[in-house]
C-alpha cells in the first residue's frame, strides 16, 4: 500500500514537470528594446523657445502686441478762415485741443500763401498742439501751395505725398500719407481731398487712393474730403478695396457734414481696414469750417505673428 502511494506521488510531480514546461513553451518571448536610433545628420537638433540653433537664431515665443486704442478726426478746415474771410487759426487749434484726436486729417491746407499770411499751417498748429505734422500739397499758388496735412500725437516714422489724376482747368489735387509708431507698431494714415467739379475725375482720383492703400503693408486709415455721397462709385472704390466707413459702423446721427450749419449731405469720412475695430463715430461742429469734422473712435486689434 505504501509503495502504491509513493508511485502515485513520483507520477504526480511528474506530470506537473510536464504541464509547466509546456506552458513556458507557448508563452511568447520578449523582445529585446530597440537601438536608440541613429542622429540624421541633415536635421537640426531639437529646441525650445529662446534656444539658440546651430545656425544661431533664436527661437522665441511669439508676443502678441496689445490692442491699441486710436481717436481719429478728419475735418476740412477752409484754410482756416471764417465765413467771414478773417482768418483765425488760433480758433482752429482751440477746436482741435478741444477733440483730443490722436490723428488729425485735415484738408484745405495752405502752406506760404498770401491768403494766410504766408503761414506754414500744418507746422503751425502741430507746434501750437505740441502733435508731429506733415504736409502734402495739391494745388501749387504763386508763392505757397494748398493741400493736405497729418497731424499726430504719436511720432510720425515717414511721409509721403503723391498728386492725384485731374485735368485742365481743375484744382491739383493729392494724397498725403504718415506712418506712425502705435506703441511699437507702425500704421498708415491717409488725408485727401477729391475733386468737387468733375465726377469722372473725382472716382479716377478714388481709384489711385485705392492703388496706394493696396500698396501699404501696414494697417491703414484714410480721411478726407471725398466730395461724394454714400453709394456713389468713389466710395464704392474705396470701400471695395476693404476699407470701412466708420459712422457706417458706429455713427451717431444721421453723419451729414455739409454745409456745416446746416447740413443735407455726407461727403467727409474716415475709413479704416479690418485692422480696426470701430468703436463710436459722430459729426462734430467746427465754428471756422464750412464742414463738419468726423471724430472716429477706433481699436487698432492686435497682429498675428508671421
Amino acid at each position: 500500500m505504501k509503495r502504491a502511494l509513493v508511485v502515485l506521488v513520483a507520477v504526480a510531480v511528474v506530470v506537473t514537470a510536464v504541464v509547466a514546461g509546456l506552458a513556458a513553451a507557448d508563452r511568447p518571448t520578449p523582445s529585446p528594446p530597440p537601438p536608440a536610433p541613429s542622429a540624421d545628420p541633415d536635421e537640426p537638433p531639437p529646441t525650445t523657445p529662446g534656444q539658440e540653433t546651430a545656425a544661431g537664431a533664436t527661437l522665441a515665443p511669439c508676443p502678441l502686441p496689445a490692442r491699441a486704442d486710436l481717436t481719429v478726426l478728419s475735418l476740412n478746415i477752409h484754410a482756416g478762415r471764417t465765413k467771414a474771410g478773417r482768418l483765425d487759426l488760433g480758433r482752429v487749434a482751440a477746436e482741435l485741443r478741444a477733440w483730443d484726436a490722436d490723428v488729425v486729417l485735415l484738408q484745405e491746407v495752405d502752406r506760404g500763401r498770401r491768403r494766410s499770411d504766408g503761414v506754414d499751417q500744418a507746422r503751425w498748429l502741430g507746434r501750437r498742439l505740441g502733435m508731429d505734422a506733415v504736409f502734402g500739397p495739391g494745388r501749387r499758388a504763386r508763392p505757397g501751395a494748398s493741400g493736405n496735412a497729418v497731424l499726430s500725437r504719436y511720432p510720425i516714422v515717414t511721409s509721403g505725398n503723391q498728386r492725384l489724376p485731374s485735368r485742365a482747368g481743375l484744382y491739383g489735387r493729392g494724397l498725403v500719407r504718415a506712418t506712425i509708431d502705435v506703441d511699437g507698431r507702425r500704421v498708415d494714415v491717409f488725408s485727401t481731398h477729391l475733386e468737387h467739379a468733375s465726377r469722372r475725375v473725382r472716382t479716377q482720383q478714388a481709384g489711385a487712393v485705392v492703388e496706394r492703400v493696396r500698396q501699404s503693408p501696414r494697417p491703414v486709415v484714410v480721411g478726407g474730403d471725398v466730395n461724394a455721397v454714400p453709394g456713389t462709385p468713389p466710395l464704392r472704390r474705396l470701400q471695395r478695396a476693404g476699407l470701412v466707413d466708420a459712422w457706417a459702423v458706429a455713427g451717431r446721427g444721421d453723419g451729414f457734414t455739409v454745409p456745416a450749419y446746416a447740413p443735407r449731405r455726407r461727403i467727409d469720412f474716415v475709413l479704416a481696414d479690418r485692422s480696426f475695430r470701430v468703436r463710436s463715430t459722430e459729426v462734430v461742429l467746427s465754428s471756422i469750417s464750412d464742414h463738419r469734422g468726423v471724430l472716429a473712435e477706433l481699436t487698432l486689434l492686435p497682429a498675428a505673428c508671421d
